[in-house]
């Protein structure tokens, strides 16, 4: 029994060997083909450096704000229970949100106002205006052609965690950048600012109306209170240079290109390149033995059925 397991070979070593020759099979594969690899790999790259090149350069300015403190305190407080609900309701006090910049900044009344105001239009749709004749080569840009353009250059990065909101504006020209970038911040706080003096004009004329209906000279009292804090809401959002958020980090003129990032175009195209230039090589290699070692039989019928049948020419048994 012993002398027979002795006899027989190690089938640890005939699995290595198997490993290895197939290894070697694999790498005799890419040495024969290796002409057609460098070829692909050299052309993807010099394509990749000549694309890269003629790409136009993109600069991004960026400004980060944050939001006001919200107000706490003040006569509001001392109203109790009936000038805290009436202060909630009118939204005495509050200062501004992420979420509220978000939304303002993506909203299309603010971009159809700013592109409207500044004459955006042939900074935007340059290559479809004409600078000479001042007037668009073709038909001008559709409403929602320039919303989507507008948003795909303005960034819009909220960081909840710090209560900071950083917001970016991508051009060809680095002080076209900074510009609209500016247009869209104070943009921004005018439209919040508008939207509190409507509000507190409205609660105002509210409030008088009830005052003009209360006899009860407490009730008054807290009435005029509420009056005099309208009236300081109102003072405040009319002086303040930004409503409802701060200048963290103001806005600047970018002196280096934001994009493209040719050298990571380049290294990545060349990668790309050499991997299908591997598969590219195992493929020709196996269409190459298909008819010789693999199976003629499997090569004949795909053959025939990859062939287009002639108009009323019979289909072929399998």
């Amino acid at each position: 029994m012993m002398q027979n397991d002795a006899n027989q070979p190690d089938c640890r070593y005939e699995v290595a060997e198997e490993d290895e020759i197939n290894l070697l099979d694999l790498f005799i594969v890419l040495l024969r083909h290796k002409v057609m690899i460098i070829s692909v790999v050299f052309l993807a790259g010099v394509a990749a450096v000549v694309v890269s090149l003629l790409m136009t350069n993109i600069y991004r300015s960026e400004v980060m704000i944050a939001p006001t403190a919200q107000e706490k305190g003040g006569a509001l407080s001392a109203l109790g229970g009936f000038g805290a609900m009436i202060a909630s309701e009118a939204g005495i006090g509050a200062g501004g949100s992420l979420e509220q910049f978000e939304v303002v900044l993506k909203s299309r009344e603010l971009t159809s106002a700013i592109v409207r105001e500044k004459n955006l239009l042939p900074v935007l749709f340059e290559d479809g205006w004409d600078a000479a004749a001042k007037k668009w080569k073709d038909e001008p840009p559709k409403t929602e052609d320039i919303y989507k353009a507008v948003q795909t250059l303005l960034e819009v990065k909220p960081d909840k965690k710090k209560n900071v909101m950083v917001v970016g504006f991508q051009s060809k020209d680095p002080e076209k950048a900074k510009q609209i970038l500016d247009y869209f911040v104070v943009g921004m706080s005018e439209f919040l600012r508008q939207q509190k003096l409507e509000e507190a004009v409205a609660q105002q004329k509210h409030l008088y109306q009830q005052l003009t209906q209360t006899t009860d000279p407490l009730l008054k009292n807290k009435l005029y209170e509420l009056i005099a804090k309208q009236i300081e809401t109102e003072t405040l959002a009319k002086v303040q240079k930004y409503y409802s958020f701060n200048i963290i980090d103001p806005s600047f003129v970018p002196e280096r290109k934001f994009k493209p990032k040719r050298a990571q175009i380049c290294l990545l195209t060349v990668v790309v390149a050499f991997f299908i230039a591997i598969f590219l090589a195992f493929f020709l290699e196996y269409i190459k033995n298909l008819g010789t070692r693999e199976d003629p039989e499997r090569l004949a019928n795909l053959r025939r059925y990859l062939r287009f049948r002639t108009k009323g020419e019979p289909a072929q048994k399998t």
